[in-house]
């Protein structure tokens, strides 16, 4: 049977490959073909690595950093601020660090002016709040920073970045205040009262409140209602409760200043520092001074004395006040364990309990009534001890002190005060006394001697010498002692004794010279002396026989006082071969034999 095909259906044909489809496109389609497929890589590796850098590229800026907080406070109070971080980015943050920066005087917790605090990893959408307890403290208006840095390592990245953020805060008046009321007619040399307001302005308790005063130099603390802390210049309050307020009465004297300055602070203190919340400045002009009076003493307003000196004082006084001076009185206190009290002539009456001479009308007719511009003197004689009164350490840098006060009921209407008090005092060092003791020896036991005794010609004797000094009364510095060998004399390069480190010989000159510095209060006195030992020898020329000889020049010893700043100038004489210090010796020992 034969099948005759329909000619309506189309022959069945067999899918051509890859290469045989190829094969039918014309050599331009296969050059385009070609060109579009590379262009298709091209575009896909391109696409699948902007991918891939999107999926690990770090956006710092998506790092969500800032301080929140109050942007205005009253100096020293307390505020609440906020540092908050937030990972938004794609990668875990390593190694994140927070460092905060506070102003330099800002009361803080631990009180360091930077603070690091280690975040470790901050994950992807992570983050994180740091709260800070701060008090700034500045002047009115003044502006101060809080400052902040997020540092930290993304996980895909080899670098470190950081973040930075701040907060400004203005200051706005102070928690705690102060204040200085002074008298409205200041005299000087005249005691005065001038009071010191506090006060708490917030609404909070503060811990360990303290005021700092700072005088002029001029200005001498008497006294005042609560007793300082230290310096008679600073109160510790304790514990101010909210809104709470007081004094602080002080009495002085002003001594003859013109536009002399007050600085007082009010804080707390810290950790042993004092943060200062406020400060105030007061400004104090002195009017004329209608009662005067000034004191010398042998004639002179500064002195330095030395011990068995008399003293010839003079207070002078004056009434400038324009109208006669009623019912005067002139006291004069002597403070110092110097003064010889039994040796003292006034025209006063002297009371010997607390040490006090009184001139009134009773002993000094023109106090009855002082009148306009006049003048006029009182005297008094004393002497200086003969000796230093030297029990314990603390008896040294002796004063002689004398404080006079001139007062009278009768006060110039123009001034506001109820009477009239003038007050003046000198103080007078008392020099420190230096000795030097220059002792030879034969029968030493520090230091061994050997040769002939008494020395012979031509054969070496040795001798041991000891430099000894003693001071009394006020620390000595820069103290040198110095002689020279005589002729025949030898320097044997032995030495012993506490300052043996500091004796030096130059053999070109034949000068020792011994370096001691310092020679501190009661050295000899209540310690034993500071001394130097050493050995010489000594050949006797032939042109010496029967002689006694030197073996030590004249000594002398130089310093200053550190007390009165007076240069010391003791010397000690030469010392020969009869050695007056050895027993052993003597004048049959001393004489030079053939």
């Amino acid at each position: 049977m034969v099948i005759i095909p329909n000619p309506q259906t189309p022959p069945e044909l067999s899918q051509p490959s890859l290469p045989q489809a190829v094969r039918f496109f014309s050599p331009k389609q296969k050059k385009i073909l070609i060109i579009s497929s590379v262009i298709f890589l091209a575009i896909l590796v391109l696409s699948s690595a902007v991918f891939y850098f999107w999926l690990t590229s770090f956006k710092k800026s998506l790092i969500d950093f800032n301080i929140s907080g109050p942007t205005q406070v009253s100096s020293g109070e307390a505020g609440t601020y906020i540092v908050s971080y937030w990972n938004n980015t794609n990668q875990i943050l390593q190694n994140s660090t927070l460092v905060l920066r506070y102003p330099q005087d800002a009361v803080v917790g631990d009180n360091k002016v930077i603070q690091n605090i280690d975040l470790g990893s901050i994950g992807v959408g992570g983050g994180g709040k740091q709260e800070i307890i701060i008090a700034f403290i500045g002047p009115d208006k003044s502006i101060q920073k809080l400052e902040a840095i997020l540092s930290y390592k993304p996980q895909n990245t080899s670098s470190a970045f950081k973040n930075e953020a701040s907060k400004e805060v203005a200051i706005n008046g102070s928690a705690l205040s102060i204040d200085f009321k002074t008298p409205e007619t200041a005299l000087p040399n005249v005691k005065s009262v001038y009071v010191i307001h506090y006060k708490n302005n917030t609404d909070k308790i503060f811990q360990n409140v303290s005021i700092e005063a700072t005088y002029p130099n001029e200005f001498n603390f008497v006294s005042s209602d609560q007793t300082p802390a230290k310096n008679n210049n600073t109160w510790n309050l304790g514990d101010l409760n909210p809104s709470e307020e007081g004094d602080i009465t002080v009495l002085g004297i002003l001594r003859n200043a013109q536009n002399a300055n007050f600085e007082l602070a009010i804080g707390i203190v810290k950790n042993n520092r004092f943060y200062k919340f406020s400060q105030n400045s007061s400004q104090i002009n002195l009017t004329a001074l209608p009662l005067k009076m000034d004191i010398s003493v042998n004639g002179q307003s500064n002195l330095a004395v030395n011990p068995g000196d008399y003293l010839q004082f003079k207070i002078h006084y004056e009434n400038s006040a324009g109208i006669a001076l009623s019912d005067v009185i002139l006291k004069a206190k002597l403070d110092g364990l110097m003064y010889d009290f039994s040796s003292l002539k006034t025209s006063g009456y002297f009371n010997g309990v607390d040490n006090t001479i009184t001139w009134n009308a009773g002993n000094l007719i023109d106090f009855k009534s002082l009148s306009p511009n006049s003048s006029g003197d009182v005297e008094f004689q004393i002497n200086v001890k003969p000796q230093y009164i030297i029990r314990t350490f603390r008896d040294k840098n002796f004063l002689l002190q004398v404080s006079a006060v001139i007062e009278t009921p009768t006060v110039p209407s123009s001034l506001a005060i109820k009477s009239l008090s003038v007050v003046s005092d000198l103080a007078i060092k008392v020099n420190t006394k230096a000795e030097l003791k220059t002792k030879g020896y034969y029968f030493d036991s520090i230091i061994k001697n050997s040769g002939p005794l008494p020395p012979k010609v031509n054969q070496t004797t040795t001798y041991t010498i000891h430099w000894q000094i003693t001071n009394y009364s006020n620390n000595i510095n820069n103290t040198i002692v110095k002689s020279v060998l005589p002729e025949g004399v030898n320097w044997l390069n032995k030495k012993a004794g506490a300052g043996a480190a500091t004796l030096e010989y130059n053999d070109r000159t034949g000068e020792l010279t011994w370096n001691v510095g310092e020679v501190t209060a009661g050295t000899g006195a209540l310690l034993d002396p500071y001394e130097v030992v050493f050995q010489v020898g000594l050949m006797p020329a032939a042109n010496k026989v029967n002689m006694v000889v030197p073996i030590l020049g004249e000594s002398t010893l130089t310093g200053n006082d550190t007390f009165t700043g007076n240069d010391i100038l003791v010397t000690a004489p030469a010392l020969k071969t009869d050695l007056p210090d050895d027993p052993g010796v003597g004048i049959l020992k001393s004489h030079v034999q053939p």
